[in-house]
């Protein structure tokens, strides 16, 4: 070995250092990159062939590899419920077309089919409610959301003691409108009244939609008359609108219902009330095709107080076909769609790979990392079963570069570079000399 072989260690020593600044760079140019894990540069030694043993020289130093460092990155809460994180293990899994990619950032979104994607517009996948158990792509329009007519509706609330009587309700022993508010549902139209006729008789009324089986909500309009005789006695009618039920003319209210309530001198309703408070409407013909329906009214929750009539609630078990109008995803990756109609519908899970080696994985940029030999194969699991993390909603994996762990290794690393510089001056400053002893 001559004295040139240090020529050559130089200048192994500028090309690993000046890897080894580039990682850094690298690391330091993705300091805001959201999942980003940070390298670092690991060197080896190199020793030329054909040296004696016992008095081997090495050949300088080459970048034997990049290793990331995949340890957990700090949340930033963002409340944007398709900002996810990762506490723990695992990656997303997301697809272009046949091909797969693995990502720790989570700032998915949906584009306009309403499948859910990452930045680069690749699909996420996970388990979709109903699929085959096997990952697919998630699509927030795909939900299950069923159609139940409605069978009982209750009202709860007061009707004002000192409300006077504005109209006389016929049959004492049981009471009923008089033939000037009926509204056969067909037919007579001459005697139908008018929703002003009805707002002028009727001491309080209150509003409930009602589902039929196609899922189409009809508003049903509830009137209470006072007894203009006994003034713990009153009457409560439900109408609905003449084109609901495929009559004419249009807009002028249809009977549907009727019923009496009673109450006692608490205020309280008397339970021996004729019919019990309910409104029983019975095969209402709908006028969209959908079957007709009969469904139940109950009024006995009602008091009489010397208050204000009011409404406190109102329920009813009909359920119709509700639009998506945001999505929320819990810890264990379930994702939920928040329906207009006040469901919530499961749209599927999340799910989650890791890899028996995730150093060994290639990046591929756009936050993308692709499997290799050296990784092995994926292992599928769901968001905080076995050794898989929970999922974070509203959040994001930040870098895990340290910038000044970083400017530390780049300080050390370029005197390491100078001195490798400095080598290969030396030694041509040697070298000169020895030509000048010719």
């Amino acid at each position: 070995m001559s004295i040139v072989n240090g020529l050559f260690s130089g200048r192994a020593g500028i090309g690993s250092h000046g890897a080894a600044i580039a990682v850094v760079g690298d690391n330091i140019s993705n300091s805001s990159t959201i999942g980003y894990k940070a390298s670092r540069a690991e060197f080896e030694d190199l020793i030329a062939g054909g040296q004696a043993t016992g008095k081997t020289i090495g050949s300088g130093s080459q970048l034997a590899a990049t290793t990331a460092n995949f340890t957990q990155g700090t949340l930033e809460f963002t409340s944007r419920p398709l900002d996810l994180a990762i506490d723990g293990n695992g990656f997303f899994v997301v697809a272009d077309g046949a091909q797969r990619f693995y990502t720790r950032a989570g700032n998915f979104k949906t584009d306009s089919a309403g499948n859910i994607v990452d930045q680069n517009g690749f699909s996420v996948l996970g388990f979709p409610t109903n699929g085959t158990g096997a990952l697919a792509p998630l699509n927030i329009n795909n939900v299950s959301s069923s159609t139940s007519p409605t069978s009982a509706v209750t009202i709860t609330g007061n009707l004002d003691a000192n409300a006077a009587a504005t109209v006389a309700l016929a049959n004492a022993a049981n009471d009923t409108l008089p033939a000037a508010l009926q509204a056969p549902a067909a037919g007579s139209v001459a005697a139908t009244p008018t929703y002003t006729d009805l707002s002028n008789a009727a001491a309080f009324q209150t509003v409930v939609d009602v589902i039929d089986s196609l899922g189409q909500a009809h508003t049903v309009t509830v009137y209470f008359f006072k007894d203009d005789t006994d003034p713990n006695q009153w009457v409560a009618a439900a109408y609905v609108n003449s084109e609901d039920v495929g009559d004419t003319p249009a807009g002028v209210p249809r009977l549907i219902a009727q019923g009496q309530m009673d109450f006692a001198s608490s205020g309280l309703f008397d339970p021996a009330t004729t019919g019990g408070g309910i409104l029983a409407a019975a095969n209402i013909p709908w006028g969209n095709g959908s079957s007709s329906q009969s469904f139940n009214i109950d009024l006995s929750s009602f008091s009489q107080f010397a208050a204000n009539p009011n409404v406190s609630s109102i329920t009813q078990d009909g359920q119709g076909v509700g639009a998506v109008t945001s999505v929320s995803i819990s810890t264990n990756g379930e994702i939920f769609a928040l329906l207009d109609n006040g469901e919530n519908a499961v749209i599927g899970q999340l799910g989650l790979v890791n890899f028996s080696n995730p150093e060994g994985l290639q990046r591929v940029g756009g936050n993308l990392l692709a499997q290799s030999n050296e990784s092995g194969e994926p292992i599928q699991g769901r968001p905080g079963a076995g050794t898989f993390g929970e999922i974070q909603s509203g959040s994001l994996e930040l870098s895990t570069t340290d910038i000044a762990t970083e400017f530390v290794k780049l300080i050390t690393l370029q005197r390491g570079f100078q001195a490798n510089s400095r080598i290969i001056t030396s030694i041509d400053q040697l070298l000169n000399e020895i030509i000048q002893l010719a």
